[in-house]
């Protein structure tokens, strides 16, 4: 998941000259700022900038049924997006739904050259390339890690028919999941724990097992970090209900999956309108999902303490050397703790 912190995203309408590559990093950051508002859209962001390279032109799209990025970014350049080079995080869309195609006001605002990061898979949406080669205008496919990052849900929500499932751990220096009998119950800190509730509270729902709430009587809210929305907590569990004294009770919005295996539980959860889904389970739950394929991003939070004596074998033992063979991950410290963010293969 991105950033959304608008000091991170500093304005660059105006600034005398701004590369291609500076611009789409740009974008990126105006479309994290979307990241939960814009769904089920994807969210885009947009700088547009004029011949001489200067930025006259920045937009992102804030929600359903509001002006797409592209369209922001151009109504702000005006009289100056002829001739100039739109720079958008995902290929314009090419149809008409609650607003009307970028593709063509794109063509119609005069843009000499158009730079796009991510492809749409969106078979509803995709075209907007083709269409505006078609017509005159220099399209270049540049492709962007963290564009690709922002744009996952969405591209897992069209082109695999079902929620984005990020899979979060901690895990212990050895690997393990769960301390040991008689140790604390937690592996990482509270920086940690803290940017684990900023997450909650971004994602449409998060998923536990039965196992998991009544091991841990855990709460699985956000209440460490504002959250952007509130999510649905969803116990998977085939034959018992929910203990009623448990503190996952607490929560807003619970229900509870009777479905028996992950295919079935993401569709039941699609059904209610989850795109993204935030898997906090322990290992029985969590290597189910992994067996099926049904992971498409882990974050593996690694503490500083070495548990010899733990158990619950983790997915991936070893983030630090994953990450070096896929380049694509992410490392970030929480104090002692690391966080490891890395993309999986999926089906």
């Amino acid at each position: 998941m991105p950033k959304e912190d608008k000091a991170a995203a500093p304005h660059s309408r105006g600034v005398a000259f701004v590369s291609e590559e500076a611009a789409m990093d740009r974008a990126v950051r105006l479309g994290a700022r979307s990241w939960v508002s814009a769904r089920p859209n994807p969210p885009v962001g947009c700088v547009v900038l004029d011949e001489n390279g200067q930025a006259v032109g920045e937009g992102r799209h804030i929600r359903p049924g509001e002006p797409h990025a592209e369209v922001v970014a151009l109504n702000q350049a005006g009289s100056r997006a002829p001739k100039s080079t739109l720079v958008v995080t995902l290929e314009p869309c090419n149809h008409h739904g609650r607003t009307p195609p970028c593709s063509e006001r794109i063509l119609k605002s005069g843009v000499r050259r158009v730079v796009y990061a991510t492809k749409d898979s969106n078979p509803t949406a995709e075209g907007g390339a083709t269409f505006l080669r078609h017509h005159g205008v220099d399209v270049q496919h540049t492709p962007h890690e963290g564009a690709d990052r922002l744009n996952a849900p969405h591209l897992t929500w069209c082109g695999k028919g079902r929620p984005h499932v990020i899979a979060k751990w901690a895990q212990t220096q050895e690997g393990h999941m769960c301390p040991p009998p008689n140790h604390d119950r937690w592996i990482t800190g509270i920086a940690s724990r803290r940017e684990v509730h900023r997450l909650r509270g971004r994602v449409d729902a998060i998923l536990t097992g039965l196992g998991t709430v009544r091991a841990d009587d855990c709460r699985l809210d956000p209440r460490l970090y504002p959250r952007r929305q509130t999510p649905l907590v969803a116990v998977a569990s085939r034959n018992e209900s929910i203990p009623r004294d448990t503190n996952i009770r607490k929560n807003a919005k619970l229900t509870r999956l009777t479905s028996p295996t992950p295919e079935e539980q993401l569709s039941s959860l699609a059904q209610l309108g989850v795109q993204v889904v935030l898997l906090e389970a322990g290992p029985t739950l969590l290597h189910a999902y992994w067996q099926a394929g049904l992971v498409d991003e882990a974050w593996v939070f690694v503490g500083p303490v070495g548990m010899p004596n733990g158990s619950g074998k983790s997915p991936i033992p070893d983030p630090k050397e994953r990450l070096r063979l896929h380049a694509q991950g992410s490392a970030t410290s929480f104090g002692p703790d690391h966080l490891y963010r890395l993309p999986i293969e999926s089906n």
